[in-house]
C-alpha cells in the first residue's frame, strides 16, 4: 500500500504504463507529486509509482486492478493509455487479430472505466481516453485499428454526457503518429503502395512524430482544474492530418 494522499495530492490511474505514451504519462503526474497507480502487464513502469499487473481485455483483472486503486476511497484521474497498433490489409485480417485489437484499444477503456466510476464519482474526478487520428478519419489499412478507435471516441462522447450530472469529466485525445518503439515497429511493416491520392493526404501534415511527452502534457491539462468546463471533448493533435 501506498502512503496516504494529502489533500493536495490526487489518485491518478494510468493504463499501457510500461511505455510510451502511458510511460510519459505516469512519470508527468508522479513529478506533480501525485499518488499513481501504474497499470499494464508488462512491471517496468515508472520508478516512484505503484505498479499493478492488470490484462485491460479481461473483466477479472481490470476490477482486481481497480480494487487496489481504489483503497483511498476516490480515484481522481483515470488515464485510458493502453492500446495496440495494427495496420494491414483488410482481407488479411483474421477474427482473432480483430477481437484482439477492440479487446484492448475499446473494451479496455469500458470495463476500467466502468469499474472505476464509483470512485471517480467520490472524487468528482475525470477520465482521458487517448484514441487516435484514426478515430476520426480513414486510416489507410487500419480496418480494425480504426474501428476500435472511432468506437472509443463516440463511447467518450457518450459517456461525457451522461456523466455531466455526477460530476465526473470524461475527455479523449486523438494523436496522430507518436514517436513510440509499438509505432515504429509496426511503421516498418506498413504497405507501401498507396494510392497517390491517398498518400497525399495521409502525409498532408507537420513533418516528425509526436513526442509521448507532449501527448501526456495534453493529458494533463484535461485532468486538471484547467479544464473543469471541459468535457466530451475529443483533441486533435495531428499535425493536420485530421
Amino acid at each position: 500500500m501506498t502512503s496516504t494522499p494529502s489533500e493536495n495530492q490526487r489518485v491518478v490511474v494510468v493504463t499501457g504504463a510500461a511505455s510510451g505514451v502511458g510511460h510519459a504519462t505516469a512519470t508527468m503526474f508522479r513529478d506533480a507529486g501525485d499518488v499513481v497507480f501504474a497499470l499494464d502487464v508488462n512491471p517496468t513502469v515508472p520508478d516512484g509509482v505503484t505498479y499493478v499487473e492488470t490484462n485491460v481485455a479481461i473483466k477479472a483483472s481490470v476490477d482486481a486492478a481497480i480494487a487496489v486503486c481504489a483503497q483511498y476511497g476516490r480515484i481522481d484521474v483515470l488515464a485510458n493509455v493502453a492500446g495496440i497498433v495494427q495496420f494491414g490489409r483488410f482481407e488479411q485480417i483474421d477474427e482473432a487479430e480483430y477481437d484482439r485489437v477492440l479487446a484492448v484499444n475499446l473494451k479496455g477503456p469500458f470495463l476500467l472505466t466502468q469499474a472505476a466510476l464509483p470512485h471517480l464519482k467520490a472524487a468528482k474526478g475525470c477520465v482521458v481516453n487517448v484514441s487516435s487520428v484514426a478515430g476520426r478519419v480513414p486510416q489507410p489499412y487500419a480496418a480494425a485499428y480504426g474501428a476500435s478507435k472511432g468506437g472509443l471516441t463516440q463511447l467518450t462522447k457518450n459517456l461525457a454526457l451522461e456523466l455531466v450530472p455526477t460530476g465526473v469529466r470524461v475527455n479523449a485525445i486523438c494523436p496522430g503518429t507518436i514517436d513510440t518503439p509499438m509505432v515504429s515497429k509496426v511503421a516498418e511493416s506498413y504497405p507501401t503502395d498507396l494510392e497517390p491520392r491517398i498518400s497525399e493526404r495521409l502525409f498532408m501534415q507537420m513533418p516528425g512524430a509526436i513526442p509521448p511527452g507532449d501527448i501526456a502534457a495534453a493529458i494533463g491539462y484535461l485532468a486538471s482544474p484547467a479544464a473543469a468546463y471541459v468535457t466530451g471533448t475529443v483533441l486533435a493533435i495531428d499535425g493536420l492530418m485530421s
